[in-house]
């Protein structure tokens, strides 16, 4: 499960060091503790999140920054992220090589990762030097400097990692897929901005910018390790107090473009290998049946064992990487399938995975598919939240989508409470196959013949690698005949499971379901 916003542009920052990673998706169930992190709110002072283990002696701290690059002007995307990477590159008291040797001097290590509603910073200290972090993290937030000639070096850096991301398939269909989706709106356009975007910022825009982010209600800060919550409130009353008590920016939420099957092609044309990627529209975090749809995902494409991966990797070989992913928004969240494959098997893999999809959506999961997957959930990703940072991480994440601290603990009890009555309810309600939306990068003009042999019914549009997904126009195909066959798919080929007594009936087609 992932308690997360889109895809990150994410970045570690070390001295003179800005490592661009790709855009990324977090795996896995964090299963929350059982008691919420402390929360404190004093007036004007940010919220303030605190998972305290007095072992070992370390503090892990979180700033979450809401207002992300939904907000950057048109003309100007990448702006957020150009003005947070700039503002680790000196603030009004340092310059960028005075910083830098403040923070090696406590043997600290500053990250900046930016989605479409917020910028996080995380940094982690021994607990004996957690002030002066404290105080740094105070002074990038709230007193960036902005340099030109820094804000231009930093600009040339993200431009040349765009120029990087255009031999990583994986990056571009993850980008590609987010910009299609949601073409048309402030989150649909690209977080890490364009070429011809950055070449138009300049450092009085960051510092416009800043002027309209930083305000103590628009600040939530997370402390993790060893530390209390009374210890944890000085420091950033002491560090943060002065932050205006201004409103700060409305978040943009995202709504996926509803019109049929639309299938996107991103031409490398001498590609052996192709990568794909669909996804669905759904709930957002704070939907009731979000629980259910979390259960859906495992066995569609969670485990190893998942239908997904059985199906088109193992089975049958066409794949050699297959995941399903659920990546929460506050209003809506995003179903999503990714599978690694060779060329001359796109066409057969992906129209294999919209058949298992269909099938999932029709015929629902099996008893002994809910217990096992309900079990993985619960029990083997405990793991993930092994750390006090990892805890507060999702606590915080869970925050910024919307949730309060209960109902981000009670999610693991929810989990456990789905029956199979309700996730064939939510499937026959939320899996709407007939707007499946699809990237696929590789030999755009081999694929689209193929694709348009196959029973997927999706509308086909061919795009350069170096092409805007977001300023496509072609509507999709509305699908109007019967689901792919389901004959040749081992998943409903098995011989039907005894019933459990404790369970409904899951035989029944979901359309005749109550």
């Amino acid at each position: 499960m992932i308690i997360d916003n889109w895809p990150k542009t994410r970045w570690r920052w070390r001295p003179g060091v800005a490592a661009l990673s790709v855009p990324f998706l977090l795996g896995g169930l964090p299963v929350a503790p059982a008691a919420a992190a402390p929360k404190s709110t004093r007036g004007s002072m940010p919220e303030i999140l605190v998972v305290h283990r007095p072992w070992p002696p370390l503090v892990a701290v979180r700033v979450f920054v809401g207002g992300g690059a939904a907000l950057d002007p048109v003309g100007k995307e990448g702006q957020t992220l150009l003005g947070w990477l700039s503002a680790l590159r000196g603030t009004k008291s340092k310059d960028r090589l005075q910083l830098q040797g403040a923070i090696d001097a406590i043997a600290a290590q500053v990250d900046v990762a930016v989605d479409k509603s917020g910028a996080w910073l995380t940094a982690s200290v021994a607990a004996e030097r957690l002030e002066p972090l404290v105080q740094l993290l105070a002074e990038i937030v709230s007193q960036p400097r902005f340099d030109p000639s820094e804000v231009h070096a930093q600009r040339d850096e993200l431009i040349a990692d765009l120029r990087h991301m255009q031999d990583d398939d994986g990056a571009l269909a993850d980008d590609a897929l987010s910009r299609y989706l949601f073409r048309g709106q402030a989150v649909g356009r690209p977080s890490q901005g364009t070429e011809l975007s950055l070449a138009t910022i300049r450092s009085e825009d960051l510092a416009g910018w800043h002027a309209r982010q930083i305000t103590a209600s628009n600040l939530r800060i997370g402390f993790a390790g060893a530390i209390d919550l009374k210890r944890a409130t000085e420091l950033v009353s002491a560090a943060f107090g002065a932050l205006s008590s201004k409103s700060g920016p409305k978040i943009v939420h995202e709504r996926a473009v509803v019109s049929g099957r639309r299938l996107l092609l991103v031409d490398k044309p001498k590609r052996t290998q192709t990568q794909i990627a669909l996804a669905l529209s759904t709930v957002g975090a704070q939907n009731k049946d979000l629980p259910a749809l979390l259960v859906a995902n495992a066995v569609f494409g969670g485990p190893f064992s998942a239908r997904l991966s059985r199906d088109v990797r193992q089975l049958r070989g066409w794949a050699y990487h297959t995941e399903a992913t659920l990546t929460l928004g506050a209003v809506s969240s995003t179903w999503i399938a990714t599978l690694g494959t060779g060329t001359a098997d796109a066409v057969a893999a992906l129209e294999l995975t919209v058949k298992l999809w269909e099938e999932l959506g029709r015929h629902g999961v099996t008893p002994a598919e809910l217990r096992f997957v309900k079990d993985w959930l619960l029990g083997a990703h405990r793991l993930t939240l092994e750390t006090a940072a990892a805890e507060l991480g999702y606590q915080m994440r869970g925050r910024a989508l919307g949730l309060e601290l209960n109902e981000i603990t009670q999610l693991p009890a929810k989990i456990a409470a789905v029956d199979l009555k309700t996730v064939q309810r939510v499937l026959k309600e939320r899996c709407q196959l007939e707007h499946l939306v699809g990237v696929m990068v590789g030999p755009s003009k081999l694929l689209a013949a193929k694709v348009a042999e196959s029973l997927t019914q999706f509308a086909i549009e061919e795009l350069p690698a170096d092409g805007a997904p977001e300023l496509t126009t072609g509507s999709g195909r509305a699908v109007t005949s019967k689901p792919l066959p389901s004959a040749a798919s081992p998943t409903t080929a098995q011989e039907p499971e005894e019933a459990d007594p404790d369970e409904v009936d899951d035989g029944a087609d979901l359309d005749s379901a109550p």
